[in-house]
């Protein structure tokens, strides 16, 4: 599923990914089961080179992604099983752009 998504990925942008806890979701929590696949998924990514950093926070994680771009970065993280469980809502993706500030100055 997410790995055939990434057979047609050019990683070339970074992207800041935001996954929460859906409020309209399930409300028992994910099973130990449940939370290995989520794991096993995301440790592919990472594997693939889509997930580079993953940072939990309450609520859901964010997470810095390469991809091609946002919509293509977007289905791939639709398809975490906590995503498609209902359990999270879908992702945030925002395109990240380089920091100008740490470049030449103009003028030199």
């Amino acid at each position: 599923m997410a790995a055939m998504a990434l057979s047609n990925l050019e990683t070339t942008m970074q992207f800041l990914v935001q996954v929460s806890r859906n409020p309209q979701g399930p409300e028992t929590p994910p099973t130990p089961a449940e939370r290995e696949v989520e794991s096993e998924t995301i440790r592919h990514l990472y594997r693939d080179g889509v997930v580079r950093q993953i940072w939990l926070r309450d609520g859901g994680a964010v997470i810095l992604a390469e991809g091609s771009d946002a919509q293509a970065v977007g289905q791939i993280f639709t398809t975490l099983p906590l995503v498609q469980s209902g359990f999270l809502d879908s992702p945030t993706v925002i395109a990240l752009k380089p920091y100008t500030g740490f470049g030449p100055r103009g003028g030199f």
